[in-house]
């Protein structure tokens, strides 16, 4: 038998497999490039839109700061929400008003270096130096001298600079809210207000335009408990605080895939609501959402301006809670948390919403044990909940992560509480396994 001395034919597997990576390496960069270019379409034709659609307040200008050449560098939004009932249903009984005030009065800071940012809100009625119009409640600013008195006033109130304006009036909020599908709100006991018509059970609910706009609006907020019908944080404050919970639903809502796909369209909706500066306007909206495109309602801090509850001139009145609101409008302005206090330990109320008898006062053991205050334990108006639910207000995420943090479950949802609780902790079925190992 004779052997062959040519050499064997090369193995063609090595050759395969490298075909084959490249072909996928190929693949994905084409769909990542169709992806941004997607991505870049859509905020595009937003831009567009929001042109297009927009009120210009011409105005105000002269008032603002330049907005600075980094783009790196963080941007501060006065965002106004107008009184203005010109145009709402007759069946929503929010009361008359001579002219327009500023119900409404948000500071955003967005931060494009960490996609992070803040919403410091001012009381309505916070007690304040107007230029030229004396000593009176901040809100009168926008009556007196319309956008640009505003800007001026919040500036001179606080000390922060203002690059860009943003108002909105009833009707804009609740076509808002439609547009996006409506906002889910989780609701920790049935809640109502006479006045506003607000009417919603326990648990997560979706609100439309007009049910938001109730809850937005409410000043006699009252939440059904142990069958009876009860106060809670029915002020401006209170108010407040529900405002930034549906600015944090709203952002949320604008995170789904439909909204996403149909991003022009949405916008150019908004903005028919929507007045701003003419700067924003002939700004780079793109640049600013691939700035800010991994902010999320988790990645967002909400503050009200520390205050308490006076008379000036036989007004009722905000004054500025010091020090606490200097140290407040401090850590706004260099990024820092707004809401931190050391030392004081989270007073919790713990509900049953699992049905198995006990859980509530076990696991109340539980997070004493860990250092925090527990206040009250009894039962959810529901007894279903799968997770273990943290109810906390919007300004106060970050806690409800540290409770979640402590007992290793659960999930964290903002809600209204009660002035003296700092979370409601529901029970779900999630628990179950640590409560029969505790």
């Amino acid at each position: 038998m004779s052997l062959s001395t040519d050499p064997a034919p090369p193995s063609t597997r090595p050759l395969v497999q490298h075909r084959w990576w490249k072909r996928l390496v190929i693949s994905l960069l084409v769909l990542c490039n169709l992806a941004v270019f997607g991505l870049y379409s859509s905020l595009r034709s937003a831009q567009n839109a929001f042109r297009a659609n927009v009120n210009v307040v011409e105005n105000v200008a002269p008032e603002l700061n330049v907005r600075p050449t980094e783009a790196r560098e963080p941007l501060v939004f006065l965002v106004i929400g107008s009184d203005s009932r010109a145009r709402l249903d007759s069946l929503q009984n929010f009361g008359e008003a001579a002219g327009e005030r500023s119900d409404v009065i948000m500071l955003i800071k967005l931060d494009p270096t960490n996609s992070h940012a803040q919403i410091l809100s001012l009381p309505r009625d916070l007690l304040v130096e107007i230029p030229g119009h004396g000593t009176n409640r901040i809100n009168a600013a926008y009556a007196f001298g319309g956008a640009p008195l505003m800007v001026r006033t919040v500036k001179e109130a606080t000390g922060l600079p203002i690059h860009h304006y943003v108002e909105v009036d009833f009707v804009g909020f609740q076509a808002i809210v439609d547009e996006v599908g409506g906002v889910t709100i989780n609701f920790p006991y049935p809640a109502r207000d006479e006045n506003s018509g607000l009417l919603v059970d326990a648990g997560p609910q979706l609100l439309n335009g007009s049910q938001a706009l109730a809850y937005a609006r409410s000043r006699h907020y009252q939440e059904l408990q142990d069958g009876e019908w009860v106060s809670v944080e029915a002020s401006d404050i209170g108010r407040t605080k529900r405002q930034q919970q549906l600015v944090l639903a709203i952002i949320s809502a604008l995170k789904t895939p439909s909204t996403l796909t149909e991003t022009g369209a949405v916008v150019g909706s908004f903005a028919q609501h929507l007045s701003a500066d003419s700067a924003l306007i002939e700004s780079s909206l793109i640049q600013l959402a691939f700035q800010m495109r991994g902010i999320s309602s988790e990645t967002i801090e909400t503050a009200t301006l520390a205050s308490y509850g006076d008379e000036y001139n036989g007004m009722s009145v905000v004054r500025m809670d010091q020090p606490r609101a200097d140290a407040m409008i401090a850590s706004f302005r260099n990024g820092l948390p707004m809401n931190a206090i050391a030392g004081e330990p989270l007073k919790l109320q713990v509900l049953n919403g699992n049905g198995i008898a006990g859980s509530a006062s076990r696991l109340s053991e539980i997070l004493q044990g860990k250092g925090f205050e527990i206040l009250d334990v009894g039962d959810a108006d529901r007894n279903d909940f799968p997770v273990t639910t943290i109810i906390v207000r919007p300004e106060a995420l970050s806690q409800g992560r540290s409770i979640i943090d402590a007992l290793g479950f659960g999930e964290v949802t903002a809600g209204s509480l009660d002035a003296s609780v700092d979370a409601i902790v529901i029970v779900g079925l999630d628990a179950d396994r640590t409560l029969q190992s505790g």
